[in-house]
């Protein structure tokens, strides 16, 4: 048992980068915080015609998905020429009221999965993931936290942007989204634990990721709404704030750069009091001529008792969740 516990904690070190938020849940046009330069993305429809309906996918251990995206009308995909962030923010947002796209999805999320088949199937070795005899901290709530829902379904309105450096002509996967997100799903995770609930997401984003080989930028302003069909769970309104960014140019030391930052805040729809808050930040150590970077990201999640009521309430007291996750970029 200890052996196998072995395997996961190294398992859990040698991820590829994944955002701490992670979670909400829905780098696919859909997430709504994922920042994760190593998935793969299979390329969006960037011909000028604008009209060719696109499959694509990614696979991560926080976050899988497969979607498709259908184009609504015949105008073309505008490109945004600037690395200027204001920029790109600027233009993104423009003309964002009339949706031009439209994108299915369907995802799930492994390592939150993972969690809770641990603590119900392999409780000793679930177990066995807390720090001492009397620490509250428990390693593997520390890799899965942050994800309340184990899979949804997803669909995003809104228009798209191709993104661009000054004197570069390679796109890749640098886009960028604005629009209408509506998600759905039929359960909930609260502490690792599976709990029935039919529940609907409904945000406004502006979310996107510019990738080269010096240099990777991501970032996802959502404010949104989630309501629950389980009545022991509280409906919540949200705000998320989370930027990434890595340059090979700059500096290690420079706080606002080779950083991690994403913010949630949850408040109860019923009484506007937070219910819910999440903060990690993170540093990346690039060195040019590297096929990866190592990270580490670190950061709480604060619950309030009011975020469950009747038999879901398991304490009247507040409760602190650490994040930890060191990772390596590719």
């Amino acid at each position: 048992m200890r052996s196998l516990y072995s395997i996961f904690v190294l398992t859990i070190f040698a991820l590829f980068e994944v955002p701490a938020y992670a979670a909400d849940a829905p780098v696919s046009a859909l997430d709504p915080s994922n920042d994760k330069s190593s998935q793969h993305v299979s390329p969006l429809p960037l011909a000028e015609e604008g009209s060719k309906v696109e499959v694509m996918s990614e696979l991560d251990p926080y976050y899988s998905d497969v979607g498709i995206n259908i184009p609504l009308t015949e105008k073309p995909i505008p490109t945004i020429r600037s690395t200027s962030e204001q920029v790109i923010y600027s233009e993104l947002i423009q003309g964002s009221l009339i949706p031009r796209y439209m994108l299915v999805e369907a995802s799930v999320y492994p390592m939150p999965l993972l969690g809770t088949y641990l603590k119900t199937n392999q409780p000793n070795f679930y177990g066995q993931g807390r720090l001492g005899h009397y620490s509250s901290i428990n390693v593997i709530d520390s890799a899965t936290a942050g994800f309340q829902e184990p899979w949804a379904v997803s669909a995003f309105f809104g228009n798209i942007a191709k993104i661009v450096r000054p004197g570069e002509d390679r796109v890749g996967s640098n886009i960028g989204y604005t629009g209408y997100l509506v998600s759905a799903g039929t359960k909930q995770i609260k502490d690792n634990e599976m709990i029935d609930d039919h529940w609907l997401e409904v945000e406004w984003k502006i979310k996107g990721k510019v990738d080269y080989p010096d240099e990777k930028l991501s970032w996802s302003f959502r404010v949104g709404g989630k309501f629950h069909d389980n009545q022991n769970i509280a409906n919540e309104i949200y705000l998320n704030l989370f930027r990434s960014n890595l340059n090979t140019h700059l500096p290690f030391l420079s706080w606002a750069n080779n950083s991690t930052l994403d913010m949630k805040l949850f408040f109860s729809e019923a009484s506007s009091r937070l219910v819910r808050q999440e903060y990690v930040v993170g540093k990346k150590y690039p060195k040019m001529g590297w096929r990866y970077t190592p990270t580490l990201d670190i950061g709480f999640i604060w619950s309030s008792p009011e975020e469950y009521s009747g038999i879901l309430r398991t304490t009247d007291t507040n409760t602190l969740t650490l994040v930890f996750r060191p990772s390596v970029a590719f």
